[in-house]
């Protein structure tokens, strides 16, 4: 077969074709080992390496000329032993390009279809650069490339149902319908017609021509079910039940519908604790749990806290009409000392705050003067203590910790507690400082 490469596991090059590699101007023996595409820059054999599926009928361009290439990956035993491709036949270029086109077409059509499947974000919108940030981005790539049921698990505010709709775009559901269900927001009598639906008649106040549920809208596609942990038990035994069988039934149906649906549920509750209190059913847990994916919390990953600073005054600042905003290094220094319990949503809405306060161009530690007690976290009142002693106390506490913020600087000091200088003088005298 001319242009015949063989790759092992690790895409190292096992065998090339000599009339392919003497066209291409290297030794096919001195290139056996090598990464392939260090060899053969533009190789898509790693590719099928790493997702075990075949590439067929691609068209590439070899000295100018367009060729058609298959690739597959190579298994023995059930495991992946590696990936060969070769040319098929050469093609005359007007059928090439009309190939080409009806490629382009085709690619318009899915990212069109991708836009109404109802799914917002990508992996692109997961901002950062840490280590946690990129493991979960490898995670989210790993849990897309199964068909499985996923659960996201993660405290409120790190961006669950983000990890969700990347997920969904980044899988081979992508261009089709991702519907969501907030569990926690539907009223338990409601729960069951709102994912199984409805027949004409099942109920007072039914619609005469019934309702599709949630598994029906997501045919073909994902159905992310949201705080999990909030369904009932009854619901809890149903949607097992749907899981095993792969089937529904509306409410007031006279048969079995089947789905073909992917769950990814979230929660930000611990369901393994749950299972042990007997809130929640194990063998939900178990059918839910195939792949975890765990959203870090942002004190375990502070250095992504720039970017995203970043990516929300570039946000909120447009919406404001304040065009490009100015973040000063200070700023940055105070919002990395904080713990942020609620995560990147009270990050953001920390930035939207701040940017709505701001009249200017220009983002300073005075803009977030109400989140230094926050930052501060250890003011007490210590027992017998007066109110007069307890406000100095507290008051001394917050100057300190403004000197800290900004490294004794007391003219930054006195502008991030929103202070004259001289009145910051005169606190400090009084209460010992200096």
């Amino acid at each position: 077969m001319w242009g015949l490469v063989v790759v092992d596991h690790l895409s190292r090059i096992v065998f090339v074709e000599e009339k392919y590699a003497r066209s291409r101007g290297f030794d096919p023996k001195a290139v056996i080992g090598r990464y392939v595409k260090d060899v053969i820059p533009d190789s898509k054999l790693p590719i099928v390496v790493e997702t075990g599926k075949p590439i067929l009928g691609d068209v590439f361009y070899h000295q100018g000329k367009p060729l058609i290439c298959n690739r597959f990956p190579l298994v023995k035993d059930g495991v992946l032993i590696g990936a060969m491709s070769f040319q098929v036949f050469d093609m005359p270029e007007m059928f090439i390009e009309s190939i080409k086109e009806l490629q382009d077409q085709l690619h318009y059509y899915k990212e069109k279809a991708k836009k109404y499947s109802g799914a917002k974000y990508s992996l692109t919108d997961i901002v950062g650069s840490s280590k946690a940030c990129e493991a979960l981005r490898a995670a989210i790539l790993k849990a897309a490339s199964t068909n499985a049921t996923v659960l996201i698990q993660g405290e409120t505010g790190t961006g669950k149902e983000l990890v969700a709709h990347a997920l969904h775009q980044e899988s081979r559901r992508a261009h089709y319908p991702f519907v969501k269900l907030n569990c926690a927001a539907i009223p338990k009598e409601l729960v069951e017609s709102e994912l199984f639906g409805y027949e004409e008649g099942a109920f007072t106040g039914a619609r005469k021509s019934g309702k599709k549920g949630k598994f029906e809208q997501a045919d073909k596609g994902t159905l992310f079910l949201d705080e999990i942990s909030q369904l009932s038990m009854s619901a809890q035994a149903k949607l097992l039940r749907v899981l095993q069988e792969k089937e529904i039934e509306r409410v007031g149906g006279s048969g079995p519908i089947p789905i073909d649906v992917r769950i990814v549920a979230a929660t930000n509750d611990n369901l393994e604790d749950m299972v042990k209190r007997n809130a929640f059913r194990a063998d939900l847990f178990y059918r839910l749990n195939v792949i975890p994916i765990r959203v870090p919390p942002l004190r375990e990953r502070r250095s992504d806290i720039p970017l995203l600073v970043e990516k929300f005054v570039e946000k909120f600042g447009a919406q404001a009409g304040l065009g490009e905003i100015k973040v000063l290094p200070e700023v940055v220094d105070l919002l990395m000392k904080y713990d942020w319990p609620g995560n990147i949503r009270e990050l953001e809405h920390a930035v939207e705050r701040a940017i709505n306060l701001c009249n200017s161009n220009t983002l300073e530690t005075k803009h977030f003067e109400w989140l230094l007690p926050k930052i501060l976290g250890r003011s007490h009142i210590i027992q017998g203590q007066s109110i007069k002693d307890a406000k100095a106390s507290a008051e001394k506490e917050v100057i300190l910790a403004a000197l800290r913020t900004t490294q004794g600087n007391k003219k930054k000091a006195a502008e991030l507690l929103n202070i004259a200088r001289p009145l910051l003088y005169q606190k400090m005298r009084r209460l010992g400082i200096l």
